[in-house]
């Protein structure tokens, strides 16, 4: 176990990119090129001198805070289904918290989202779909990473789900998760 030098807090030996801040933890040698930890002043392979090490600024994306959990996408259908949507509710508020955390905003409201979803019966799922997909979209533009727009996607899918009751729905949150799952990813490099 090691501790991240921008938060100090403890992550597992060969970590890349501390999950609590999302700071990087490793950086290339510019003379060898093996990964070597971020705040090194020589490489433990080579020797040279490396540059100066990043600052706390420059290791964080614009924007960028603690990256969200990666959620299997065929678990979390299978855990919907087998508790009839509740596990659903509970991977939308969580989704919700990590946009939050991540942009270091608090503009969504993931508790109060989930109550006024179950009190429309599911009718406010069209604007939470909308709004967190339309979130993930602003921060991966604030940071420079690729930009997958599912929100006109999660939108239509929630509509729909309302005049044909099914599986739409959870198909807008798998396609959610699954953004969200490969925004972790482009951090994580």
């Amino acid at each position: 176990m090691i501790s991240c030098p921008y938060c100090a807090r403890t992550v597992p030996d060969g970590t890349r990119v501390c999950k609590e801040c999302g700071a990087a933890l490793v950086r290339r040698c510019p003379a060898c090129a093996e990964e070597i930890p971020v705040l090194a002043h020589r490489c433990r392979y080579c020797g040279a001198e490396a540059v100066e090490p990043r600052s706390t600024a420059q290791a964080f994306p614009v924007g960028g805070g603690p990256l969200g959990e990666n959620r299997n996408i065929l678990a979390t259908l299978l855990l919907t289904l087998v508790t009839c949507g509740i596990y659903g509710l509970v991977v939308q508020y969580l989704i919700g918290e990590e946009l939050n955390a991540h942009r270091r905003k608090e503009e969504l409201s993931p508790g109060l989202d989930v109550l006024l979803y179950v009190l429309t019966c599911g009718v406010w799922g069209i604007y939470v779909h909308y709004r967190y997909a339309q979130a993930l979209k602003e921060s991966c533009e604030s940071e420079r990473l690729p930009v997958q727009d599912v929100t006109t996607v999660c939108l239509i899918l929630q509509v729909c789900s309302l005049f044909m009751p099914g599986f739409l729905g959870l198909v807008s949150l798998l396609i959610l998760q699954n953004e969200m799952n490969m925004h972790w990813e482009r951090h994580s490099g």
